[in-house]
C-alpha cells in the first residue's frame, strides 16, 4: 500500500523513504529536502500529526514548533522560539542558575542525550522515555515523557509521544 505525500500529495513509497525518518515518514524526500524558511518548516512542522519541536544545535534551542506542540504545552511562539527544550517542558532544571542542559541534573537527561546523539551523529532515536520533574503553576509534580528524533539538515525534529 502506498501512503500519500501530507504535503504535496504524491505517493510516498515506503521502502524508498530512510531508514532515519522516524518523524517526517507522512512526507516525500522531495518535499523534505525543499523545506527552508519559516514558512518551509511550518508547513512540514504542521504535516505531521503530532506534537513537534524543530531545534538547531548550537545553541541547543527550539526554532519552532508546530500548532499541536503549542497546544501541549499551553503556550504561544515566543514562549518557545529560541527556548532550550526543558524551559518549552517546563523542567525544574531549567529554573536552575545554570539552566537547561547546564545544570547537574541535566547529565544523565534520557531525552538531551537522544537530542544530542541525533546531531552528532544523525542517528534518530525512537521512543525515548523518561521522567521528568514539571514546574506548573500549581506546583511541581513528575511527568512521564516519551520522544522521537531525527536529523533534518542543521537541525532536529524532536517529537513529543508522551506528556502526562
Amino acid at each position: 500500500m502506498t501512503a500519500s505525500c501530507t504535503l504535496c500529495g504524491k505517493p510516498v513509497v515506503p521502502n524508498t523513504k530512510a531508514a532515519h525518518r522516524s518523524i517526517s515518514f507522512d512526507v516525500c524526500d522531495s518535499c523534505v529536502s525543499r523545506v527552508s524558511g519559516a514558512s518551509g518548516y511550518a508547513a512540514l512542522l504542521d504535516a505531521i500529526d503530532a506534537p513537534v519541536l524543530l531545534m538547531q544545535g548550537n545553541p541547543r534551542q527550539v526554532v519552532t514548533a508546530n500548532r499541536m506542540a503549542l497546544e501541549l504545552f499551553g503556550k504561544k511562539p515566543e514562549q518557545v522560539e529560541a527556548h532550550r527544550g526543558g524551559e518549552v517542558f517546563d523542567c525544574v532544571h531549567s529554573f536552575t542558575e545554570a539552566g537547561c542542559g547546564k545544570d547537574a541534573n541535566c547529565e544523565h537527561c534520557k531525552i538531551r542525550i537522544a537530542i544530542v546523539d541525533t546531531f552528532t551523529s544523525a542517528n534518530s532515536h525512537q521512543g525515548v522515555s523518561t521522567e521528568l520533574s514539571i514546574k506548573k503553576a500549581d506546583g511541581t509534580r513528575t511527568y512521564a515523557l516519551q520522544v522521537s528524533t531525527e536529523k533534518l539538515g542543521d537541525l532536529a525534529l524532536v517529537r513529543i509521544e508522551r506528556y502526562e
